[in-house]
């Protein structure tokens, strides 16, 4: 093989390597069906853009799988890129163990993070860490990978680092196999309006 071709063969093998790569929570049997209703938001993240869903006619943010309007009634829905950023709204630190699917063995935080776009969603941190943020502590969004498919997640790095690209132009889920809970997972599991009252984790 060629310099060149070696060259141009890596890029493909470490994203093939990062796919496979183990998350630091959960086993890749718990990872989510990318091509279900909600693959634009696996897409994106695919793409490390976070992405979600919006009334097509009044631009109410809209939860991952709601098919009608609060505001309008309106049943046309657009999935578009969002900024990744957002604070801590709740928090619960998961002292609960699934051997064989949660891969840690201390306690975890799942997330309930208010976007800057609108929406609410549920997730864990971008890599392990066994404290619970601060509510108000502003996050940014990067992707977890679990079993080759990339999930959003929360970076507590100041900087906002995480394991994507940035996205141009703009700044629970099941899986395949029974998982504890989609906050267990650490997946998201819905999004909501900033408007709707507080969901528990």
């Amino acid at each position: 093989m060629s310099p060149n071709t070696a060259a141009a063969a890596s890029p493909a093998a470490a994203a093939q390597a990062q796919a496979q790569a183990e998350d630091w929570l959960v086993d890749a049997a718990l990872a989510p069906l990318a091509d279900g209703s909600l693959a634009p938001l696996y897409a994106g993240a695919a793409a490390g853009e976070l992405t979600l869903p919006f009334c097509a006619a009044c631009g109410l943010a809209l939860e991952l799988e709601q098919r009608a309007c609060d505001g309008c009634g309106a049943t046309d829905i657009r999935w578009r890129p969002v900024e990744r950023a957002g604070s801590v709204h709740a928090v619960t630190l998961v002292h609960r163990r699934e051997p064989g699917l949660v891969r840690v063995t201390e306690p975890y935080p799942v997330l309930d993070i208010e976007l800057a776009s609108g929406h609410r969603l549920i997730m864990t941190t971008l890599t392990a860490t066994g404290s619970a943020p601060a509510i108000g502590r502003p996050v940014t969004i990067g992707f977890r990978h679990v079993g080759g498919v990339a999930v959003p997640a929360a970076s507590l790095d100041p900087a906002g680092a995480d394991d994507s690209p940035a996205t141009s132009g703009t700044t629970p889920v099941p899986g395949t196999t029974p998982a504890p809970d989609p906050s267990a997972a650490g997946l998201p599991a819905a999004a909501h309006t900033s408007s709707e009252p507080e969901v528990s984790p």
